[in-house]
């Protein structure tokens, strides 16, 4: 399996499914990589905070990007300050101080945003077959023959026999969101 062909392959079935989201008219959620806290010139403390990383379409365990990118989502948020009136418990609190985080770094007021999201290793074939996660290379048989695939473990607990090829899993996701997008 020749490397460069499956990582462009790969990239632009990626960006593809991101280009026909962005034409139906879904709007991109954010990504934002963790600042941790640190001290301006040694002496001024600053906070951890967070720095926009780009925008991807969230397809159930995948995040991809116009560029042909593919990631792991991380913790989703909304960047909002609203609140729910009444007790709020330890959790909600917590989360509404990482709302305000994240509008202070500038995210967009009611916009999604995924922090950390993992980059998966689209570019490297050896450490797609050792992956885990949402994105996996597995050896397959098709019709009698012995393939290289790459699937979709669309559910963290799902087994092997339950990944789906990332093409077909692509279009089932972006056609739902077309569909709720033209329906709405």
């Amino acid at each position: 399996m020749n490397l460069d062909s499956v990582s462009a392959e790969t990239k632009a079935l990626i960006a593809s499914a991101a280009d026909r989201l962005l034409a139906a008219g879904a709007n991109p959620e954010q990504l934002a990589v963790s600042t941790p806290a640190r001290r301006l010139l040694g002496i001024l403390p600053r906070s951890a905070s967070y720095k926009k990383a780009g925008e991807g379409f969230l397809l159930g365990a995948l995040v991809v990007t116009t560029h042909g990118d593919v990631f792991e989502p991380g913790l989703i948020i909304r960047a909002s300050l609203k609140v729910f009136p009444g007790h709020q418990a330890q959790s909600a609190q917590e989360r509404l101080e990482l709302r305000r985080k994240l509008l202070a770094a500038k995210f967009p007021e009611d916009s999604a945003v995924l922090i950390d999201p993992r980059r998966l290793p689209i570019d490297d074939l050896d450490q797609l077959a050792k992956e885990n996660g949402p994105l996996v290379l597995k050896e397959i048989v098709v019709d009698g023959i012995r393939t290289q695939q790459l699937l979709v473990r669309w559910m963290s607990t799902a087994s092997d026999s339950d990944l789906r090829p990332l093409k077909d899993y692509l279009n089932e996701r972006v056609e739902l969101a077309v569909t709720g997008i033209t329906e709405a």
